[in-house]
């Protein structure tokens, strides 16, 4: 039986602003197990990112329950969720969020000096990964001396820094050409078959079809699946 890595029930989330008030995530119940491959699907502003924040610890519920890896977040202090998405979650985030000022290898090794590596052993790391998605050759290039495709492999490689379980993916193909999108499919198929859990927001068809199974929102609601 595989664990359940994701929980969530009666899950709603609702922002208020100058006393108006919009219904991100309307009653929604879910669970993802360990090794899915799982795409995310709606039109724009039917509650995918907001979805993806959620499981991914970067934002709480307004009510319902969120548990990961069997623990209820609302219980859990801001050190242990920093510690959740820090070891468990990888991050793939449409903008790349690179930091200009460091080079690849840098930028990827970042995750790991946050988790109590050393520089020399966190960098050896990071160009082994940069390796492994065919950028032996960019380790010490700027995001600015590389390609959008090459910037989202850079990004991926970080978010595999601390061999995270999951990887959440949002828009992962949102900003580049359908060259460089499809070398990213095919990478983030890679990484389902060597283990990761893959979760990703997408308005990408071909992305979606890809995925083992799809969950449609719309209007902040799961309304196929």
């Amino acid at each position: 039986m595989k664990k359940v890595l994701f929980e969530l029930k009666d899950v709603w989330k609702i922002y208020c602003m100058k006393g108006t008030e919009t219904q991100a995530l309307r009653d929604i119940s879910l669970k993802i197990e360990n090794g899915e491959y799982v795409a995310i699907v709606g039109q724009s502003g039917s509650g995918k990112s907001t979805l993806m924040h959620v499981i991914g610890c970067l934002d709480t519920p307004t009510r319902g329950s969120v548990v990961v890896d069997g623990k209820e977040i609302s219980q859990l202090e801001d050190d242990d969720l920093a510690k959740i998405r820090r070891e468990k979650i990888g991050f793939v985030f449409q903008a790349f969020n690179l930091i200009d000022s460091l080079t690849a290898a840098e930028n990827v090794a970042m995750p790991m000096r946050f988790n109590g590596y050393g520089k020399a052993e966190s960098i050896k790391r990071a160009k082994e990964l940069l390796k492994r998605v065919g950028l032996e050759k960019r380790v010490d290039h700027k995001p600015n001396q590389l390609s959008g495709g090459e910037q989202q492999r850079v990004a991926i490689c970080r978010a595999l820094a601390n061999d995270p379980e999951i990887i959440l993916a949002d828009e992962p193909t949102g900003n580049l050409d359908s060259r460089s999108g499809s070398e990213i499919i095919a990478l983030m198929e890679e990484l389902h078959k060597s283990g990761k859990t893959i979760i990703m927001v997408t308005h990408d068809q071909n992305l979606a079809k890809r995925a083992k199974r799809q969950i449609k929102l719309k209007d902040g609601q799961i309304v196929n699946e």
